[in-house]
């Protein structure tokens, strides 16, 4: 009985966390999606990025971090491991 309740009065501390901290949570994805809108199709492309990205990117929900979606697009396009030049040489 005792975990049973422990595991809700958990559960409802975290959704109260969840509500308490959701403007921080938008407040920090619209920022990132204001600097990379910013950012020109040079800059984009040099992080391996594009604008279609992060236009995607926006269709995301207000409080969800779209650097997880970001990185995957990134890693989509990067040429595997194996096939890279060797720049330092």
């Amino acid at each position: 009985m005792t975990t049973s309740f422990t595991h809700s009065a958990s559960h409802a501390a975290n959704a109260l966390w969840r509500i308490l901290s959701w403007p921080a949570r938008v407040g920090a994805a619209r920022r990132t999606m204001s600097e990379l809108a910013r950012m020109s199709e040079y800059e984009l492309r040099d992080i391996g990025l594009t604008r279609s990205d992060v236009n995607d990117a926006t269709a995301l929900p207000l409080d969800a971090d779209p650097s997880g979606l970001l990185v995957r697009r990134r890693a989509w396009r990067e040429p595997p491991a194996s096939g890279r030049a060797n720049l330092a040489a």
